[in-house]
């Protein structure tokens, strides 16, 4: 999987995580990701997939992906350091589980600072790697080994708002939202392991030792009604 491919390489386990994943309140990670923007007009998402998030915007949504497929034409293929959209061409961007896995992002930064019109918001979704609350530091013997190694940029997890501060973006805001996925079982923690890599929630070059041991952990922890913490980050940010 290459650095500059992430969420988007294996649309059916992310499509599986996201309309599965809930928080607390009932809401789910893409509504949650989008509605910053729900008053832009034009919306950029960069290293987008298939476009999972395209239905959040009416029309609205331009795709930007290594690897343009088919599936929807507002899709272009590109690359994030050098976007395929002139000066000024949108009025919101969305990074979703993308940041991590990518390199260069002072020029990915400089890019989206260019495309975006004054004023625009960019919006960028992270794993949030920290435990916040009991029940997600009950998890930490399991989890907190998962974050270590296999990022391409574990700093874009803890360090995402500095790295928008120093892309001279204005923070304006950083919320986390406790998102949990079914456990039922052992089945379900074997396959949680093999897609959370894939979505882009957990590291996409996860060594193997670690996906192992991080499997036995869940599968001694599922059981009926049975949740897995997997918290979401997000900060948005005006240029």
């Amino acid at each position: 999987m290459s650095a500059e491919q992430p969420a988007g390489a294996d649309q059916p386990a992310a499509v599986r995580l996201l309309h599965t994943a809930t928080a607390p309140d009932g809401s789910r990670p893409l509504p949650w990701a989008a509605s910053p923007l729900a008053g832009a007009g034009r919306v950029l998402e960069v290293c987008c997939g298939d476009g999972l998030l395209a239905d959040e915007f009416d029309g609205r949504w331009v795709g930007v992906d290594p690897v343009a497929g088919a599936v929807r034409n507002r899709l272009v293929a590109g690359v994030p350091t050098a976007l395929p959209l002139r000066d000024n061409a949108v009025d919101g961007a969305v990074l979703f589980l993308a940041l991590p896995r990518l390199r260069d992002v002072d020029e990915i930064f400089a890019e989206l600072r260019r495309v975006l019109r004054p004023s625009g918001t960019l919006v960028v979704v992270v794993p949030a790697a920290s435990p916040r609350s009991i029940a997600e530091l009950r998890w930490a013997p399991v989890l907190a080994p998962v974050h270590r190694s296999g990022w391409t940029n574990r700093s874009a997890l803890d360090g995402a708002g500095w790295l928008l501060a120093a892309a001279d973006f204005a923070l304006l805001g950083d919320d986390r939202v406790a998102f949990t996925l079914p456990l039922p079982d052992a089945a379900a923690a074997r396959t949680l392991v093999s897609d959370l890599p894939r979505a882009g929630w957990w590291p996409p070059q996860l060594p193997a030792a670690v996906a192992s041991r991080a499997e036995e952990g869940l599968a001694r922890r599922a059981g009926p009604g049975r949740r897995l913490p997997v918290p979401l980050r997000r900060l948005v940010a005006r240029r």
